[in-house]
């Protein structure tokens, strides 16, 4: 699965952190090597730590790519019509991106969720609470515009978005698998977009 396609990027950069992706799916964080990414990225490991000082620090910086690309595709799919269950779907969804599927479909699924100090990254929770703030300035949009309610929530939009997302990485870290992991997340937009929807 192509993880690292954007244009934008350095070409061996983009060597580098696809090669990783595609390890760390398929060995794991703690059984991938230095080796292991740079013979993906075809090049040595001497050039390989020119760019990076560990596989910990690539994988930080695939975290951080990652939730960079989510908040733009958030604000993307939020900015289209639809009836509420689908767009917070497609949120939630466009949170994802490609990488959560090759992530929970590895069979190294619980030690790559389980890692907790690359989300743990300012840059990364920066991201994520706007993410949220993508999400409670759609409902406060669909609120003022009639489309959506708070009767009987008694919760603001921010607190309804923190909660939502809170619940969506909730049913990733339970999911046993891709597809039971999207069934859970149509479940869980159908629920809120019924509250919501009024």
């Amino acid at each position: 699965m192509q993880f690292c396609d954007d244009p934008s990027i350095d070409p061996k950069e983009a060597a580098i952190l696809q090669s990783a992706f595609v390890a760390f799916a398929r060995y794991g964080l703690r059984r991938t090597s230095m080796a292991d990414i740079a013979e993906g990225a075809g090049m040595s490991r001497p050039a390989l730590y020119l760019h990076y000082a560990n596989k910990e620090d690539i994988f930080n910086q695939l975290i951080r790519m990652h939730f960079r690309r989510s908040e733009q595709a958030v604000a993307r799919v939020l900015a289209e019509d639809g009836p509420p269950a689908e767009r917070l779907l497609a949120a939630m969804q466009a949170v994802d991106g490609t990488a959560v599927e090759a992530m929970l479909n590895s069979p190294h699924a619980d030690e790559i969720l389980s890692a907790d100090q690359p989300f743990a990254q300012p840059e990364v929770q920066e991201a994520h609470a706007r993410i949220i703030g993508h999400v409670a300035d759609w409902i406060a949009r669909g609120v003022a515009a009639g489309r959506l309610s708070l009767a009987g929530l008694d919760a603001s939009p921010e607190e309804i978005a923190a909660t939502l997302m809170a619940a969506k990485f909730g049913i990733k870290a339970h999911a046993q698998d891709f597809a039971g992991y999207r069934a859970a997340q149509a479940r869980l937009a159908a629920i809120w977009g019924k509250a919501l929807g009024g």
